[in-house]
């Protein structure tokens, strides 16, 4: 059981880890999305998508130990559930997962908030984006097009 504790702590660091660094992406992409910066966003998608893919694995992964370690199956939740446990390990490994589900928990309630303001980000670019189609769809016929000019040929002047 030492083995898998412990495993079992390793795996909550490197969620620990991931969830900094999905912050900080968050965080740092919100002047692609105000600058209308394309490949910035991408970019921040990218890595977004793939810190979230590396977060729902290392989930099944604690899942699973921590449905070996205690025997009991938590479906639906989040495999915190050693907790309980903390009393039976010894000192070190016990106090090294209370700081871990602490600092998970807030670190995670950032994430949650850094979420929500990323939404509304999103929500306010897709409309200044459809004011500038808007805009484009409804002027673009207009103005006549500029006067071509020949070669050597002057320009007629707006008076003749």
């Amino acid at each position: 059981m030492k083995h898998e504790v412990q495993r079992y702590l390793e795996l909550l660091e490197r969620r620990l880890v991931t969830l900094r660094l999905l912050a900080a992406d968050l965080d740092e992409s919100r002047s692609a999305y105000v600058e209308l910066d394309l490949r910035a966003m991408h970019l921040h998608i990218s890595n977004q998508e793939n810190l979230c893919m590396e977060i729902r694995l290392l989930d099944a992964e604690l899942r699973n130990l921590s449905e070996r370690i205690t025997g009991q199956t938590t479906p639906g939740e989040w495999p915190t559930s050693l907790g309980h446990l903390a009393g039976k390990l010894d000192p070190k490994s016990a106090r090294q997962l209370q700081l871990l589900l602490g600092g998970l928990a807030a670190l995670q309630a950032d994430v949650r908030r850094l979420s929500r303001v990323h939404s509304e980000l999103l929500k306010r670019s897709r409309r200044s984006v459809n004011v500038l189609l808007n805009f484009l769809a409804h002027y673009s016929g207009i103005y006549p097009p500029p006067p071509t000019r020949s070669k050597g040929m002057p320009i007629a002047s707006l008076g003749e």
